[in-house]
């Protein structure tokens, strides 16, 4: 079971220590704030704006998780931490399966014999 502690935990220092090499230097502590908003956020399931607010981050941690996870920089620092204790991730509430359907109104179809509002057939 995860440690109830680590719910709202930030990254503690020996663990910023195994990737910080593994990302950009950040003015102001921006980037650490960057990377503990992107953890919170996949914690809690919680939108950006939110996080932003709890965390205290900016919109860059947004961008930044954007640019890591294309370029593969968000996997390398996962990979970093795989003896790091986590917390599970939760479920996805995915909508239920559906089926969606269309129909054309035949009274809406042009004859032949009319014009189209543009001008053509």
């Amino acid at each position: 079971m995860a440690n109830p502690k680590r719910l709202s935990q930030e990254l503690s220092d020996e663990e910023w220590a195994k990737i910080a090499p593994l990302l950009p230097k950040g003015r102001r502590g921006t980037v650490r704030r960057s990377v503990d908003a992107i953890f919170y956020k996949a914690r809690t399931g919680k939108a950006w704006p939110n996080v932003i607010k709890e965390t205290g981050a900016t919109i860059q941690a947004s961008k930044h998780f954007n640019a890591w996870a294309s370029d593969g920089t968000w996997s390398r620092v996962n990979a970093a931490l795989t003896d790091v204790e986590r917390v599970p991730l939760p479920e996805i509430q995915l909508l239920p399966s559906m089926v969606i359907e269309g129909r054309v109104d035949p009274s809406a179809m042009l004859n032949a014999e009319e014009r189209s509002r543009t001008g053509f057939r």
